[in-house]
C-alpha cells in the first residue's frame, strides 16, 4: 500500500450522501485519517463554523450540495449561508477547501460536451443556486476546488441506478427515455479522483495552479437508456428479475424529463491535463455496485 502523507487528513462534510459515503469508505482503506460529519449536524452554522476552525484536518470536503432527490427546492434553501460559512472558515484557517457542484450549472443547451471555458448558463432554480454558491465559494476561498460531477450512483440510497434495480425486480416493462444525455458516474470513482487531487495537492505543486474548478464523469457518455439497458443486462446476471422489455419512452416516474437539462456532458480534459487522471468506464462501475448490492453466495 502506498504511504499517505502526515499531514493529508480530511474534515468530511456530507459524509452520509453517495459521495461521502464513498469518500469515507476509500479513506478507510487507505487509512487516511478523516472525520465524517453527516449533514443533519452540518445544520448549526455556528456549529459549523466552530468545527472548521478547530479540526485538526487540513483539508475539508464540502459534500451538502449533492443533488437531492426530487430536486426539492426546500432542501436547497439552506445552502447559500452553508456554502458562506464553509469558505470564510476554510479561507480563515488555511483549510484547503473541496466542493461539489453539479453540471445543471448549464442550460444542456449545446450539442457537445461542456467544458471548465463554457459559461454557466442555468435555466432551473437548482441550477442557478448551484451557480451562485459556485461563484461565492470561489470569492470567499480562493484555496478552493470546486467539482462538477456526473450522473451519481453507487449502491447507496436512492439514484437512478438504484431505482433502476428496484423497477426491474417488480415490473414487466420499462419506458426510459432516450433524451437525456450525460456522463454516468460511480461515486466510488469519484472518491478515488477526489482523493487523487488532494494528494497532489499536498505536495505543493504550484505550476500550473491548481485551484479552480473542473469536471470529472466516467466515460463514455450516454443516453439515460443507453445507461438504463447496460445496468438491466448486468442485473439479470446477478438476481431475479421480472423485467421483460426495456423500451425507450417517457419515464416520469424515475426522471422528469422536463425538469432535466438534456445535454449534462461534461468534457474532462482539463482534469486530466493538470492532474493526469483519466476518466473510468461506467459500465465497470455498474458491475462493481451491483456486486456490491448482490454479492455472489461464494
Amino acid at each position: 500500500m502506498i504511504e499517505i502523507s502526515a499531514t493529508l487528513s480530511f474534515l468530511v462534510l456530507g459524509s452520509d450522501g453517495q459521495a461521502g459515503l464513498a469518500l469515507c469508505q476509500y479513506f478507510s482503506e487507505r487509512r487516511v485519517p478523516y472525520q465524517g460529519i453527516a449533514t443533519q449536524e452540518c445544520a448549526s452554522l455556528d456549529l459549523l463554523a466552530q468545527q472548521i476552525a478547530t479540526t485538526e484536518h487540513r483539508y475539508v470536503f464540502n459534500l451538502l450540495f449533492e443533488e437531492p432527490t426530487g430536486h426539492s427546492l426546500a432542501v436547497i434553501d439552506h445552502w447559500t449561508p452553508l456554502a458562506e460559512t464553509i469558505a470564510t472558515r476554510c479561507a480563515q484557517h488555511q483549510r484547503g477547501l473541496f466542493q461539489l457542484s453539479s453540471a445543471r450549472v448549464f442550460s444542456g443547451k449545446l450539442a457537445r460536451a461542456y467544458s471548465e471555458l463554457d459559461v454557466p448558463d442555468p435555466i432551473s432554480p437548482l441550477g442557478q443556486q448551484y451557480w451562485a454558491i459556485e461563484q461565492r465559494t470561489a470569492e470567499l476561498c480562493p484555496q478552493s476546488i470546486l467539482v462538477r460531477p456526473g450522473w451519481l450512483f453507487s449502491e447507496y440510497g436512492t439514484n437512478f441506478l438504484t431505482q433502476l434495480v428496484d423497477a426491474a425486480i417488480g415490473q414487466q416493462a420499462l419506458n426510459i427515455t432516450g433524451k437525456l444525455r450525460g456522463n454516468p458516474t460511480d461515486a466510488h470513482a469519484l472518491a478515488k479522483v477526489l482523493l487523487a487531487m488532494a494528494e497532489q495537492l499536498d505536495c505543493n505543486a504550484q505550476e500550473p495552479a491548481l485551484w479552480g474548478t473542473y469536471h470529472y464523469g466516467d466515460s463514455d457518455a450516454c443516453s439515460l437508456f443507453t445507461f438504463a439497458k447496460a445496468a438491466i443486462t448486468a442485473v439479470k446476471s446477478m438476481t431475479e428479475v421480472q423485467v421483460e422489455t426495456v423500451e425507450e419512452g417517457e419515464t416520469v416516474t424515475m426522471v422528469n424529463t422536463i425538469a432535466e437539462p438534456e445535454n449534462s456532458e461534461l468534457a474532462c480534459k482539463k482534469i486530466l491535463s493538470t492532474f493526469g487522471i483519466k476518466q473510468r468506464p461506467w459500465r465497470r462501475g455498474i458491475h462493481d455496485v451491483l456486486k456490491s448490492l448482490y454479492p455472489s453466495p461464494n
